[in-house]
């Protein structure tokens, strides 16, 4: 539910309600769309120089690295960390540079295996 509050935080209505959309649409996500939406929320929060959310959501990031794979893993560590002291130090535009980047990246990623797998299919 964590992940959830940290996505729609900030996109409720004017009466603080949970969009019920908006909520499906986080549930039936797939892992890798998830990280899509928390890259989303963390550069959403850079951008309004939130640096209590854009830490939880770097956090939320860090802790979805698997460091069974740590050549990846690893690399990724340093970059969210390297963008918890941009935010800390109240320099989010080169974070947001960074979080965008990786979320561009991720996405195609994830483009290419869904394509990949309805070929195979």
């Amino acid at each position: 539910m964590f992940i959830i509050n940290l996505i729609i935080n900030g996109k409720e209505d004017m009466n603080n309600t949970m969009n019920p959309y908006l909520k499906q649409k986080i549930m039936s996500a797939s892992p890798e769309q998830l990280i899509c939406y928390i890259y989303d929320a963390s550069i959403t929060a850079c951008k309004k120089k939130d640096t209590n959310k854009a830490g939880q959501a770097i956090r939320e990031l860090i802790n979805a690295l698997n460091f069974d794979y740590k050549e990846m893993a690893l690399p990724l560590f340093d970059l969210y960390k390297y963008c918890l002291n941009n935010i800390n130090s109240n320099n989010f535009e080169q974070a947001i540079e960074i979080l965008e980047g990786l979320r561009d990246a991720w996405y195609e990623a994830h483009l290419n295996i869904k394509k990949s797998e309805s070929q195979a299919g």
